[in-house]
This record gives structure tokens, sequence and C-alpha cells, in this order.
């Protein structure tokens, strides 16, 4: 787990210092590349989507969960934005911690709240109408809360990292359609009094919305 929260942040170190670059020696002459698509200004915007986790006892207890999310855009430069983030996801189950008592008729829910900050950087592939794509990096600290009732109630949070990639598609001057794929790497050591276990989050979201821009 550690290696790929080492690798991602590399990718993001990496991301950034190209960025940075680029922004610098595309203010005279700009590329296709550096070419704002639509408006270059700060925005807002909503997305939802699917949540799928890696882990499979994960996967076999809550399954695939609906996620929202609301985001904020950052404007940077032509191409560069900083986006930060809050989704939350909710979904019902078997109980993910495991004891003897349970019963068939046991069952449990949970509650993530991811907030995440990233950078992103857009590639123009068309100007009339604006579109394109964009790819970025960031870190991200997710909280989670697990119910069993009258059994058990946990909590925890913890840092992590995540990568993602998706379209951008202006569909007038300031409002544009978004797609995202996003991989995370999250574990959280959940508690309750003196109860521990962890909770692997690692997982894709797959999300689509709209996006203001003024």
């Amino acid at each position: 787990m550690k290696a790929k929260i080492n690798v991602c942040l590399l990718c993001c170190v990496i991301l950034f210092s190209y960025s940075t670059f680029a922004c610098s020696t595309g203010e005279n002459a700009p590329s296709p590349s550096s070419i704002k698509i639509g408006n270059s200004t700060d925005g807002a915007g909503v997305m939802m989507g699917v949540y799928s986790p890696f882990n499979s006892e994960m996967k076999g207890i809550y399954g695939g969960a609906f996620i929202i999310s609301g985001q904020y855009c950052l404007n940077m430069s032509r191409s560069i934005d900083l986006l930060t983030s809050i989704g939350f996801i909710r979904k019902e189950g078997d109980p993910y911690y495991k004891d003897s008592t349970f019963s068939s008729g046991d069952h449990s829910n949970i509650n993530i709240i991811p907030i995440e900050l990233s950078i992103r950087r857009r590639f123009v592939l068309m100007k009339e109408p604006a579109r394109g794509l964009f790819i970025g990096a960031g870190i991200n600290y997710i909280r989670a809360t697990e119910k069993i009732p009258d059994i058990v109630s946990s909590s925890g949070g913890d840092f992590g990292t995540h990568i993602f990639a998706g379209p951008q598609v202006f569909l007038r001057d300031n409002v544009a359609f978004e797609g995202e794929v996003k991989l995370i790497m999250n574990e959280i050591d959940m508690k309750d009094g003196s109860l521990r276990y962890p909770l692997t989050l690692s997982g894709l979201t797959i999300k689509a919305g709209f996006s203001w821009y003024y």
C-alpha cells in the first residue's frame, strides 16, 4: 500500500513540475496543448456516478455504490487547474466486521466522505466547439463510518492519493460536461473503543456531471 502511495505522490510531483514548465514556456508561444479549452476561469460543478472497490471482501459485502460530489475549480493558467472536492457515498450490506454472534438477518451501513485536493492539466482536441481531455493527480482524506445496529459503530479516517482522467466538452461558453475515471488508494483503520480493524477503500470511481465557469 505504501509503495502505491509513493508512486502516486511521485506522479503528482512530475505532473506539477511538467505543468509549471509548460505554463512558463507557453506564455509567449502557446502550443496546441496549452491553448485554453473554453474559458480558462474559475468554476464549480456537481458530478454523480459509481464507486467500485478493488478489495474482494469489501466488494462482496457492499459492492458498488452511488457517489455524488461537488467540485470547485481554481484556474491557474490556460491549461492548469487546482481542484477541491467533497463527496458522499452511502451503502447498506452485510457487516464488514465479522463476529460469531451475527445471524443472517444482521446488516450494516457504511458512510464514506472523500475530501480531495488535485491538480489538473487540460489538453485541447477541438476549439470549435471547445472540447478536450484532462489528466490529474492529488491527495485525499477519507472519513468512513460503519454502523451495525446494536453491535458496533466504528469510524476512522486517513490520507491517501488518487489519479484521474476524463473528457471536457463545453456545451456553452461557460457550461461544460465533464466525465471522470479516478483511481483512489486508501486504507483506513476503523475504531470502536478497543476494537480495531482495517477497511480497504482502494478502488475506482466513475462520474459525470456539469460545471459552470465564470
